[in-house]
This record gives C-alpha cells, structure tokens and sequence, in this order.
C-alpha cells in the first residue's frame, strides 16, 4: 500500500458517497485505498497497472486500473479504468458469472460453437462435445451476449461429465471488455451494494 498526498487522497474522496456510520450492516459499509503493488493474483488479470484503487464493498473488493496525470494546471487528473472483481468468500478469486446466458466459445481451428457455463476474467466452465479435444491449449472467440467477439485463449484444467473447467488469458482490449462485461454483470446482480456510489 502506498499513502498519497492530502491532495490526491482529497481528489479521491468524492469518487465515493460517505456512508452512513449509523447502518452496522457489513454489506453496507465500504472503504477505499490506493494501492502500488498489485496482489500476484491480479498482475495477470490487470495487465500494466502500475497504481490501483481498491474499493471494498460487503464481500467483494473493486481493483481499479489507476491512472494519475497531471494537467496544463498542475492539478492531479486522475482517470480509473474498468475494475476487476475479486470475491473474498472462501479465497481470494475473480467473481465468477454463474448461469451464464448467450455466451459461447467458438474455437477458432475448429469452429466448433461450445455453450459457455460460467465465466470470470481467469477462468470458465464449459459443455464440451464428444469430439472437443479437452487436453490442449484453444486459441478462439468468446461472444458475448451482444454480439462482441473477444479473442482468448484457454487451457483445459479438468473435464467431469461433459463439463470443462479451464483457465482463460485475454490481452489488450479483449481483456478490457470482458472486464468491462464482468463488471456490469456483477453491478446488475448486486445493484443494492453500488446504490450509494458514485463512478
């Protein structure tokens, strides 16, 4: 953890709504922090972050992507990218989207069209076809329910009962907009915890 100046930390203050210290109920209260080393699980996910604003929020924690410029005036801009959501129950981990709907994988050497299951930014489960090789690495297209093609990659970890369970890597901008999916999926389902937040 890294502490920043009264002016930065000022700056930041307004990113969140104060919180009612009347409420004692875990799922209301939030903190927030600025962070210059990123947990080695996350380094991956977030790719060159070299600063990020971590909001918790009841049993999730928020890393934003943090980029502090200065402008033609001297003050601090600082410009937050699309968070990566970690669950803190039971370990520390990317929030899985369970019961995903109209997201498939098309591996791109085989073009075969396999129904995703569910979803997070390192990882996913997958019905696989008989015919789906489920011991090597894939090279395809994840689509999201929208149409968007992003281009992963996975690796196979187990398969059980037709179900594949598989680590997945996404560069550049197809990592920034699964990200970006992930986190509107996760405020949609939680939309009681962000109520009071300002983004």
């Amino acid at each position: 953890m890294s502490i920043l100046s009264n002016e930065e930390l000022a700056y930041f203050s307004d990113v969140f709504s104060p919180q009612d210290d009347n409420i004692d109920n875990s799922l209301s209260r939030h903190s927030l922090s600025v962070a210059t080393e990123i947990p080695q699980v996350l380094a991956h996910i977030l790719g060159n972050a070299k600063l990020t604003l971590l909001a918790e929020i009841s049993y999730y924690r928020l890393w934003f992507p943090l980029t502090v410029k200065l402008d033609d005036l001297g003050r601090f801009s600082p410009e937050l990218g699309i968070p990566e959501v970690i669950d803190m129950r039971g370990g520390e981990r990317s929030w899985r989207l369970d019961h995903v709907k109209n997201v498939t994988v098309i591996d791109n050497d085989t073009a075969i069209d396999v129904e995703v299951l569910s979803l997070s930014s390192s990882g996913m489960t997958i019905k696989v076809p008989q015919e789906f090789d489920t011991t090597l690495p894939h090279s395809s297209q994840l689509i999201l329910p929208n149409g968007t093609h992003i281009h992963i990659t996975f690796e196979p970890v187990r398969t059980e009962n037709g179900i594949m369970a598989a680590k997945i890597n996404a560069e550049g901008e197809s990592r920034e907009i699964l990200r970006q999916f992930l986190f509107s999926e996760h405020k949609a389902k939680y939309a009681h915890l962000y109520k009071n937040i300002n983004y």
